[in-house]
């Protein structure tokens, strides 16, 4: 990776090469020079949207994610898990990562996840 916008360019084409994706849209995006943000918002064919939001560097051409959240929620905006590195549940072994499971109270651990690894786990579900 040689800086934020070529990172942005990769996730785009992993989200448009994706075939349960029916649609999606840049909320925000910024790269400048090794640093980058962005925020999409992804339509499955199932209609369960995914919201992605990352902050993130590129250190001697290697991603580091500063901080994420992925929302996945049903088409009646039922959430169906959150994924993120927020440190407001310091009793979770993986503190700060974490997945909210089916609803905001279901905290579990989780080890800090990918992009790749979420839209293939939802791609596996449709």
């Amino acid at each position: 990776m040689k800086d934020a916008d070529d990172y942005l360019a990769y996730i785009k084409a992993l989200i448009i090469a994706n075939p349960k994706v029916k649609d999606w849209k840049a909320l925000r995006e910024e790269a400048q020079g090794d640093l980058g943000l962005f925020r999409y918002r992804i339509t499955f064919s199932d209609d369960s949207l995914l919201e992605l939001s990352e902050r993130y560097q590129i250190w001697m051409g290697e991603l580091q994610v500063i901080k994420y959240r992925f929302h996945w929620q049903d088409a009646a905006g039922k959430l169906l898990k959150r994924w993120d590195n927020a440190a407001h549940h310091p009793e979770v072994p993986t503190h700060p990562h974490h997945v909210h499971d089916g609803g905001e109270e279901n905290v579990n651990p989780c080890e800090p996840i990918q992009i790749e690894e979420i839209l293939a786990l939802i791609a596996s579900t449709l």
